[in-house]
């Protein structure tokens, strides 16, 4: 899913999140968009140690392109090919932010809170797009994909 796509959509549910629970205040809302799409760091940070680039607009640029490629591909034959495994893309990292929530501060919560919601929209459209779901398990997805060919 494109970036602008998770933030229009991370915008509107840290919008209802705080309707429904005024309590939160505007820092929980925005700690909640912002983990809504900051989350995908993770691939600026592939593209960085494997172009040995910082040039933020490149790397969109090159994922972009990638990513349309990708696309064109028959479905059946994009379950062969594996995605960049997105570091910060996991269940256990949502969890790890609940757990510091619990014994630190609502802070965590509400950032994880943001990443689940960008999780679940990426689980979404990998089910439409690939017809499987990934992205559930950082660990899960780096000995998975060591199985496919690369993209």
């Amino acid at each position: 899913m494109f970036p602008k796509f998770h933030v229009l959509l991370g915008l509107i549910f840290s919008i209802i999140v705080f309707l429904i629970f005024p309590f939160i205040g505007l820092l929980g809302l925005t700690i909640i968009f912002l983990s809504s799409f900051l989350i995908d760091f993770d691939h600026y940070l592939y593209y960085f140690f494997n172009k040995k680039s910082l040039n933020l607009k490149k790397s969109y640029l090159w994922f972009k392109e990638k990513g349309e490629k990708f696309s064109k591909l028959p479905k059946k034959e994009m379950k062969n090919y594996s995605l960049i495994v997105s570091y910060f893309h996991g269940l256990e990292w949502v969890i790890l932010f609940f757990i510091l929530g619990h014994f630190f501060q609502n802070f965590f919560y509400f950032v994880g809170i943001g990443m689940l919601f960008h999780l679940v929209l990426d689980w979404i459209y990998s089910y439409l797009t690939l017809g499987r779901f990934f992205k559930i398990s950082v660990i899960f997805d780096y000995f998975h994909n060591k199985n496919l060919k690369k993209f």
